[in-house]
């Protein structure tokens, strides 16, 4: 994308984008506003005194902690005082909770009984905490012999009978609680070893780690700083629940006579008192008891309100009710009026979708008309957010916690109730077929593929065992898969995800629907796959004629090539309803123009720049990965085979190829998150593949990288400015305040408030979260970005004007790009030079003119070919046309 000279500075507040040459670019402004955020983070002691829960838990508590410390000056006698003539008595005046059989009062000894109590419950926590969490922790981060040896000891100690133990050491050390709870946190630590070393194993891989690496932080660093917050919540939950495991066990100990002795009180001994008298005085077991009952619930209830108030605060789930209003009602007017069943297969009359949480209902969908004709194809376009998806999830009756407050679906003839999960569930298996936007989770991975498509066909169209295995080969091949019989025994982690995606079409076929919803159903997918799919799309339609398809996308390519009709939504309400030539050639509202102007494939090809000094010379690199056969033997899969690559300073170079093509490892390998097992990475005169760990990580102030995921990129627990400064402060040796200064115009350079760095990644946008992971990229001034697919899961509108950021840096800095992507419209206006990588091999290179005008491989012009193209009058079925390259 070209910069436009004399371009204005983003403010924090409003984005400029320019640049592109469209006849819809003067509507381009109005949709690129990004409203300033003004939410602001809550402090935890505030969220949580917002909880009623924790309110009456933590008051019971403090209460209770408060009066056992100051049970010499609180309770009303001594713990040993005797009054003989009250013994066994109930509640009176004197003595509030009654006597004992020796006539001690049973408040006073409740108060400094407690005393033993809470202190055992501090010292077993703290061993519990210390041993489980730092064992866990090294555990769970070694893939060596650490592991081994913890998990190892960790399985012995979870073997040895705990209470027998604490018997044994009660029977040495008479009376000396202090060292059977420290015992007792000991013994039962495997128990949070085991939970803390899994989810240490889970977050370890996690996307954000991966960018803490890259800013230069050591492991110690990464695990204390990024990995041990992720673990606030299973930690919390498993100190609670040995909180209330401690006083029961103190409780049973002193009960059985092994804790503290008589005549000092104790919870435990007041219940072996309580219990020998429990035919002459039943009262006395109720105040120790509902004592011990209150003391451990609270803390369990308390755990579970911290737990949730650190959870919401960095989340950002609690939030005011807000509607935003944009646009109109275009399509009201289409509509019959209510009680008029039309011809339709679908038809949707006033439908309003609604979402309830912490504050109230929030309207996601509101008076949302349309109808789908037999045999038609109507695409639901519209940005992150627009209602899109929850519009057709309703259709089918599988909200995800939303609910239909208002309007009419007749499906068919008939009309759906809200809420009727019996008509749904019939809708669904005579009517409906429905492909989701990410396969993989969406088929069982513990059935093969043919018995998954079998079971479905059994369940829909009532068939034997034997003719639902034959139907099911027929699907298989109803939806163009080589070899049927062969990827029928396979699993679903063993397809592609262009394979997996056409499994999720056979299985949406296996009811023989006559209205098909697919849900984004190529985003993920590379241009040649897409293709494949889209093709796939219209053979289905031209089989089954009266078949419906419903389609969701943002993408205009996709519309173009298949769409009758399109509607545009924005913010849950309709804007535009029209033929799709109607909606290309004369689109008539802005939101809708914008969204076109926002296309890349609209741009011309970059301009050529002049060359500039080398940056990076990548020469003979070959990148392996170890794994293991069915038979758990060794393997090593080449995944990148001897290239060589230039990287200019100042100037983009665009790596393109298929999912699997190894370009995600070349840039992973110049940052360091992948180790080359052969060539080398010229850093200007540095070797970045011979260079130490050390060296490497001092290295990372010059080479950064952006990924695809903005949100897994950035640690959820921590604040954007804690997540800026610490590379500068802990990394590279900058003061507090030299970081705080740099990550402030970091933020300002890429379009963000200074308060953006108080929040956290889950209270800003999309394309907000993109801005502050290149805001982390340049803190440390590199002189090189590998930028991973950096806009692909972004709207068109926001995808533009991170491309436009981008390029103001590149001007601003000097910095050179590692474009990685398979969007080649991204690509041709805003790369300068291009390499094609097939297979882990470089196939062709060359300045972006060169590459995208005068292709000279195979492969490149199939990639082309496969590109969707936003002008129905080219890309019209063009993807029956599309060849995948075959070498």
């Amino acid at each position: 994308m070209n910069a436009t000279p004399g371009h204005a500075p983003m403010s924090p507040d409003r984005v400029e984008v320019g640049g592109a040459s469209s006849s819809f670019a003067e509507d381009r402004t109005e949709a690129v506003r990004v409203p300033r955020d003004t939410r602001a983070v809550q402090p935890l002691w505030r969220l949580l005194l917002g909880r009623a829960q924790f309110v009456v838990c933590g008051s019971l508590i403090l209460v209770l902690v408060v009066a056992v410390t100051l049970a010499p000056w609180v309770a009303p006698f001594s713990p040993t005082q005797q009054d003989l003539a009250h013994m066994l008595s109930g509640p009176t005046l004197l003595h509030p909770l009654g006597t004992d059989d020796l006539g001690r009062d049973v408040l006073s000894r409740l108060l400094y009984g407690g005393r033993v109590t809470l202190v055992g419950v501090v010292e077993a926590l703290a061993v519990f905490l210390a041993v489980g969490v730092t064992l866990g922790l090294a555990a769970g981060m070694s893939r060596g012999i650490v592991d081994v040896i913890v998990t190892r000891l960790a399985e012995v100690l979870l073997s040895v009978p705990a209470f027998i133990i604490l018997l044994v050491t009660l029977s040495i050390l008479p009376g000396n609680m202090a060292v059977a709870m420290a015992a007792l946190g000991v013994l039962t630590s495997p128990l949070l070893i085991r939970v803390v070393r899994g989810t240490t194993r889970t977050v370890r891989g996690e996307l954000f780690v991966r960018g803490a690496r890259t800013m230069g932080l050591t492991e110690t660093q990464i695990t204390v700083r990024h990995v041990l917050p992720r673990l606030a919540g299973p930690i919390i939950v498993q100190a609670t629940v040995f909180s209330g495991v401690v006083i029961t066990s103190e409780t049973g100990l002193g009960y059985l006579g092994f804790g503290v002795q008589l005549p000092a009180p104790s919870w435990g001994n007041m219940v072996q008192t309580a219990s020998e008298n429990i035919t002459r005085g039943p009262w006395l077991l109720i105040p120790t008891g509902a004592v011990i009952i209150v003391t451990i619930m609270s803390i369990m209830l308390v755990g579970d309100s911290v737990r949730d108030a650190v959870a919401e605060r960095w989340t950002g789930s609690s939030r005011k009710r807000h509607r935003a209003r944009h646009g109109g009602r275009a399509a009201a007017s289409q509509t019959p009026a209510r009680g008029v069943i039309s011809e339709a297969m679908l038809e949707v009359i006033g439908l309003t979708i609604v979402v309830d949480g912490p504050a109230g209902s929030t309207t996601l969908v509101e008076n949302v008309s349309f109808r789908v004709e037999r045999g038609e194809t109507l695409c639901l376009v519209g940005e992150s957010g627009s209602g899109k998806s929850v519009t057709s999830l309703a259709l089918l009756g599988l909200s995800r916690g939303t609910r239909v407050v208002a309007g009419r679906i007749v499906v068919d003839g008939t009309e759906v109730v809200a809420g009727d999960e019996a008509t749904m569930r019939r809708l669904r298996t005579r009517l409906f077929g429905y492909i989701t936007q990410d396969p993989q989770p969406s088929l069982d991975p513990s059935m093969r593929v043919g018995d998954l498509l079998a079971q479905l066909v059994r369940l829909h169209q009532g068939s034997g065992t034997r003719a639902a295995r034959a139907e099911a080969i027929s699907l298989l091949e109803r939806v163009q898969i080589a070899d049927p019989q062969a990827v029928a025994r396979r699993y679903p982690h063993q397809l592609s995800g262009g394979m997996a995606q056409r499994i999720v079409i056979a299985a949406a076929l296996s009811a023989r629907p006559k209205i098909l919803i697919a849900d984004e159903p190529t985003t993920a997918l590379d241009v040649t796959v897409q293709a494949e799919i889209l093709a796939l799309l219209h053979r289905l339609r031209e089989q089954e004629d009266s078949m419906s398809l419903l389609l969701v996308t943002h993408d205009w390519g996709v519309v173009a090539d298949i769409a009758d009709r399109v509607i545009v939504l924005r913010d849950g309400e309709i804007v535009e309803q029209a033929s799709a030539h109607d909606v290309f050639t004369m689109p008539e509202h802005p939101h809708t123009r914008a969204m076109l102007a926002a296309d890349p494939a609209r741009l011309d090809v970059r301009s050529l720049r002049p060359l500039t000094e080398r940056l990076v010379a990548v020469r003979g690199l070959e990148i392996e990965y170890e794994g293991r056969d069915a038979r758990r033997r060794s393997t090593r899969t080449t995944a990148v085979s001897g290239i060589d690559l230039d990287i200019f300073r100042g100037r983009t170079l665009g790596l393109i190829g298929e999912s699997g093509s190894g370009k995600s490892s070349v840039g992973n390998a110049i940052v360091g998150l992948v180790t080359p097992s052969a060539g080398s990475i010229m850093l200007g005169d540095e070797d970045l593949v011979g260079a130490s760990r050390s060296r490497r990580r001092q290295l990372s102030a010059r080479a950064q990288i952006i990924f695809q995921d903005p949100y897994g990129s950035l640690n959820p627990v921590r604040t954007i400015g804690s997540t800026l400064a610490e590379p500068l402060v802990l990394g590279h040796g900058r003061s507090a305040a030299a970081a705080r200064t740099i990550v402030r115009d970091a933020l300002a350079r890429v379009g963000l408030p200074e308060t953006a760095a108080e929040r956290y990644p889950a209270q800003f946008s999309g394309g907000q979260r993109q801005r502050v992971a290149i805001a982390r990229a340049i803190v440390l001034q590199p002189e090189l970005i590998v930028c991973d697919e950096p806009v692909s899961a972004l709207d068109l509108t926001i995808q533009e004007q991170v491309l436009e950021l981008l390029s103001e840096l590149q001007k601003d800095l000097c910095i050179a790009y590692l474009f990685i992507s398979h969007d080649l419209s991204v690509v041709r206006s805003f790369c300068d030079d291009i390499a094609v990588m097939h297979r882990g091999a470089i196939v062709e290179q060359g300045t972006a003119q060169e590459v995208i005008l005068d292709p000279q491989h195979a492969y490149t012009r199939s990639l082309l070919d496969a590109a969707p193209i936003p002008d129905p009058s080219v890309q019209r079925r063009r993807s029956l046309q599309a060849e995948r390259y075959v070498a």
